[in-house]
């Protein structure tokens, strides 16, 4: 965020396309008889999962036009009915012999998420099979280069379609593409996907694929023009990911089983994937997108499904670009100092929503600080277990109490803006209250990240470069924090208290694209 004044996280190239190694000047496709004359690269670079985990774009040397985005509106609050428990593969399945495999190599040390790895890939086959046609028109070309393991000592071994640095150890490296020039994927089985399993689980790997795949799709249907800008294909390629997420978590998989837990490793994976490279021109160059950008993707895909993912070719979803605008904002990461963030994002929440028309008179709450460790505030209808890794509005003395200590860890581990979404979450509730909001448990909190989306929308900077130095402005990668901050606080689906990571940042992106007329639409659905 910057005081203008608020401030930034970060992002990078890792798992999905044309990034990284093992790409081509351009991740063209064409309108062809065969997928195999497309000589598109598109790759996962290497992943980031620390905490918080961010990836740089190479936003160097594009000149394509971007497609007219058009502001779709936002999905609405459905209810999601996904298992919160799950099941493994099998150990032995019955294999379609149409079924593009894993050539593992001989030199190929096994790994535990071998089987869960062939399991995935054959369920996303069986997946296009049945929907490329309902969605495409057109019989699903298999894929006919194969799946390729690489790691040390391969060389040499794994197709050429799309080579990459040749000073690398070994192909894919950090990486994960779908080459159209083969019509092949591969990927790091050394070093990236063994790191995403131990960060995120198996289910993170099947969604890296799922991504991979949507490539291959991209290749067959021959929609997009050479000239568009990555991070297009990659958003699409994101949303595919989502519509076979939501395949699986609707129980619709012979193979696989999907709960809460998985879908947020779906969720983690966008986000361990994300730009890196704050303050770049999302539509240049390699970038792939932020977290925040590509979770919406993501969701766009499981929410409305593949149908959904092919109008973003003619309909892109909105992109949001945060340049930095001073020299000290970009030296600062946008982070203001920890000192200031509270007061600066107070003032501007009383700012912002005594300004709303609809609000009437509205008396600000005061924010208060407490020590992790207690002793914690007292307010009727809250244990004291409420109160730690939390901000809380106490109706009773219009007061926001937050847990100082877990404050300074979200600072420190993702940004300033982590902590505004914290105080702007229990604020919102303040709003509800004085609106006479008769929202309670889940929708109630979920309305809250709504509403701190709206807030978020009013301070993104003018474009024009028309900011008021007296007002308090988001700076690049702040949209990502506040995401990585929703991951946190993941109450899995249907709880009736808080709600999910995946809810949680639907509806905040929903506040921030759809403002206020958004939040009503969804308030009036319940």
């Amino acid at each position: 965020m910057k005081r203008q004044l608020f401030a930034a996280a970060a992002v990078g190239c890792i798992l999905f396309s044309a990034c990284g190694s093992s790409k081509s000047s351009s991740p063209t496709t064409t309108k062809a008889t065969s997928a195999t004359t497309d000589t598109s690269s598109s790759s996962t670079g290497a992943a980031d999962t620390s905490s918080p985990a961010t990836s740089t774009a190479d936003t160097s040397g594009s000149d394509a036009t971007a497609p007219e985005p058009s502001t779709p509106g936002t999905s609405s609050g459905t209810e999601l009915s996904i298992p919160t428990d799950t099941m493994a593969p099998p150990s032995s399945m019955v294999a379609n012999t149409a079924d593009a495999t894993i050539d593992f190599g001989a030199g190929k040390v096994a790994q535990p998420y071998d089987e869960f790895l062939q399991a995935s890939l054959a369920d996303i086959q069986d997946y296009w099979r049945e929907t490329y046609p309902q969605v495409y028109g057109a019989p699903f070309q298999e894929l006919s280069g194969g799946i390729w393991a690489s790691y040390p000592g391969r060389a040499g071994q794994i197709p050429s379609g799309c080579s990459g640095d040749p000073s690398e150890q070994y192909p894919a490296v950090g990486n994960a593409f779908y080459c159209g020039n083969g019509d092949y994927i591969a990927y790091d089985d050394a070093g990236l996907v063994p790191q995403l399993v131990n960060e995120f689980g198996n289910a993170a790997v099947g969604v890296v694929f799922a991504h991979e795949f949507g490539h291959a799709i991209q290749a067959r249907a021959g929609d997009f023009p050479a000239s568009t800008p990555t991070v297009y294909l990659e958003q699409q390629a994101d949303c595919f990911a989502g519509s076979w997420t939501a395949h699986v978590a609707r129980g619709e998989s012979a193979s696989l089983t999907f709960g809460d837990q998985e879908v947020k490793a779906g969720l983690s994976a966008m986000v361990a994937v994300k730009d890196t490279s704050l303050g770049a021109d999302v539509t240049q160059g390699d970038a792939h997108g932020s977290a925040f950008d590509r979770v919406g993707a993501f969701e766009n895909g499981f929410k409305g499904g593949a149908d959904a993912c092919k109008a973003m070719e003619t309909t892109p979803l909105p992109l949001i670009d945060l340049p930095f605008t001073t020299e000290d904002e970009y030296n600062s990461g946008g982070n203001l100092p920890y000192a200031d963030i509270v007061s600066d994002v107070v003032t501007d929440l009383g700012r912002f929503w005594t300004s709303i028309t609809d609000m009437g008179t509205f008396t600000a709450p005061t924010v208060t600080a407490f020590d992790h460790d207690g002793p914690f505030p007292s307010c009727d209808g809250f244990k004291d277990t409420d109160f730690q890794f939390n901000a809380v509005y106490c109706p009773a003395s219009n007061t926001v109490f937050y847990d100082d200590g877990y404050a300074q860890a979200l600072y420190s581990n993702y940004g300033d803006f982590a902590v505004g979404y914290i105080i702007s979450n229990a604020w919102s509730d303040a709003v509800q209250v004085q609106l006479g909001s008769g929202l309670a448990g889940e929708q109630r909190a979920l309305i809250n990240d709504c509403l701190t989306g709206v807030w978020t929308s009013d301070i993104i900077p003018p474009a024009d470069g028309t900011a008021d130095p007296q007002r308090l402005y988001i700076s690049p990668g702040d949209l990502d924090e506040a995401v990585e901050t929703a991951l946190l606080s993941d109450a899995g689906i249907g709880n009736g208290q808080v709600g999910s990571a995946f809810e949680r940042i639907d509806y905040f992106r929903a506040g921030v694209i759809g403002g206020t007329a958004e939040c009503s639409k969804r308030i009036d659905q319940g």
